[in-house]
């Protein structure tokens, strides 16, 4: 007799986490540069400047923007392998290799499709003068200036594309700097695909110490992108495992943890959030090493390989701190309840809007909404209070102008998932059956 496979439920913290840390990130890419205090460490010098609580764990958490790519990495390498996986344990491996294939084809167009659009979009605006905040130096498109000759606007936008398919350099995205995360992407769930289609036939055993030793190479090598997709690798896989031997993974019920257990994964869990909250270290101007915080003493105990550089080395930690947090909330209900809210699930539901446009909105909206709101309120310009450290009339526009751009940024993302996003997957299907002859 043939069993019919049944979908799992869709597990649904996963999109609530990713909706929670593309929030943070849009936050911290509004308020980097512009802030500076909640981006320095508690015990910086001078102490009349910093000692102040939301430079601390956990609270800093809302300005971890940078560490927030690493959740979303470990999120990836969850939720790509969890249902191929569950489909292979099933004992189907011809339905498994029929639904891996059709994956990777379609995860290629799922990203670049609305990165294309989001583009093109951007350069327009670009085009047209309606960027407010400027680029520096040899950032954004060097040569391209609005209302000139469109020839060097579209060699940007090719260099820009070309930045993005191009797996193995994730620097060139000229008018959209967070898309260095789209290679990464894109590269690092192939890593995954081909790890499920060359352990696919071994046993468990072999397969989980398999994927153990890719995290344990990715840390070493000091990919931490990598060691993040890895360990959502593996965690799909203990999951699966615990699935089929009749557990509740995760964890729904909490009796069937001893105290000492639940005690341990909460612990885990600080030690993740502390991770991600590390201030990134001071970077001199010349060639030395950057300095690390005291926020960063344990790499007095545990020091950082010797071929690996400052930032290396904070991404990975970020990337550990990651893991751990992910992992915990894997396995406690009360860590998941928050994430599968209606307030998260809905974050979820916008968040790759969300992460792909605030940048865009911000150029367009942000430095123009200050002075007007400054305006308003004041009658002086944000930018005349600002240099003379009028931080009464600064801060009124900050707090008028937030909600405004919060609201722009809401309806461009929601109508980016809606017109885009969900045609991407409609063209994804469309173009796996195209190149599959059907």
């Amino acid at each position: 007799m043939i069993k019919k496979s049944v979908s799992a439920p869709r597990e649904e913290w996963l999109d609530g986490l990713r909706g929670v840390a593309a929030l943070i990130v849009a936050w911290f890419h509004l308020t980097v540069g512009k802030i500076a205090t909640p981006y320095r460490s508690f015990w910086d010098s001078p102490a009349s400047e910093n000692r102040y609580f939301f430079q601390i764990a956990p609270f800093r958490i809302i300005f971890a923007g940078n560490a927030m790519v690493n959740i979303f990495f470990v999120v990836s390498g969850y939720s790509i392998s969890i249902g191929l996986i569950k489909l292979r344990n099933e004992g189907s491996l011809p339905d498994f290799y029929r639904r891996l294939t059709s994956s990777v084809v379609r995860r290629m167009f799922r990203l670049c499709f609305p990165v294309a659009i989001l583009m093109l979009t951007s350069h327009s605006l670009y085009y047209a003068g309606l960027y407010t905040m400027i680029y520096e130096g040899n950032q954004g498109c060097p040569g391209a200036k609005p209302w000139s000759s469109p020839i060097p606007h579209i060699q940007c936008l090719v260099r820009s594309f070309v930045a993005v398919i191009n797996l193995e350099n994730n620097h060139n995205v000229t008018l959209n700097s967070h898309l260095w995360t789209i290679p990464v992407e894109i590269r690092n769930s192939f890593y995954v695909y081909f790890a499920l289609l060359g352990l696919s036939t071994v046993s468990e055993t072999v397969r989980l110490l398999a994927v153990g030793i890719l995290c344990m190479r990715s840390w070493w090598n000091g990919t931490p992108d990598s060691l993040a997709f890895f360990a959502g690798l593996l965690f799909a896989e203990i999951s699966a495992s615990g699935s089929r031997k009749h557990e509740n993974p995760p964890l729904k019920n909490r009796a069937a943890m001893n105290r000492i257990t639940i005690f341990i994964h909460y612990s885990i869990f600080v030690l993740g959030i502390y991770f991600l909250c590390l201030p990134p270290p001071v970077r001199p101007e010349g060639p030395e090493d950057a300095t690390f915080s005291a926020d960063w003493s344990f790499l007095g105990m545990a020091p950082r390989l010797p071929w690996w550089d400052w930032e290396t080395t904070m991404h990975t930690c970020h990337t550990l701190g990651a893991i751990a947090a992910v992992n915990s909330i894997r396995l406690l209900p009360r860590l998941r309840a928050p994430f599968e809210s209606r307030a998260a699930q809905y974050l979820g539901h916008i968040s790759f809007g969300l992460y792909l446009c605030h940048q865009t909105v911000y150029r367009v909206v942000l430095h123009w909404s200050l002075h007007w709101m400054s305006v308003i309120a004041t009658g002086i310009s944000y930018f005349d209070a600002h240099p003379q450290g009028r931080w009464d009339i600064v801060f009124v526009a900050w707090v008028l102008s937030i909600p405004l751009i919060a609201t722009v940024l809401w309806l461009v993302s929601r109508s980016m998932v809606k017109s885009v996003d969900q045609r991407s997957v409609r063209i994804g299907h469309y173009m796996e059956k195209v190149l599959s002859g059907h």
